[in-house]
């Protein structure tokens, strides 16, 4: 999991340089839904990958990490899509 957060915020820092050095239009729409679908599919690999390695079940360490970085994801998502109708008016 660790792993797949790191490479999640690799990509979102990425998109960001990218985005400001084409002029603050974002290169295609943030659509919540696809990005939580996207993060899921992060972390299925990382938990099979954890499982491959011969480790136990991979259960977040602690689930109130979990919990937090969950609602923080739905805010970020909430943010982008509000910022994304300003944007269009």
């Amino acid at each position: 999991p660790r792993k797949a957060a790191v490479e999640a915020a690799i990509a979102r820092a990425k998109a960001r340089k990218q985005e400001q050095q084409a002029g603050g239009e974002p290169a295609e729409p943030v659509d919540p839904r696809k990005a939580a679908v996207e993060a899921a599919i992060a972390r299925a690999k990382a938990r099979k990958q954890e499982q491959q390695a011969g480790s136990e079940p991979a259960e977040p360490a602690d689930p109130r990490k979990a919990a937090v970085a969950a609602a923080i994801a739905r805010v970020q998502a909430k943010k982008a899509a509000q910022q994304q109708v300003v944007n269009e008016d």
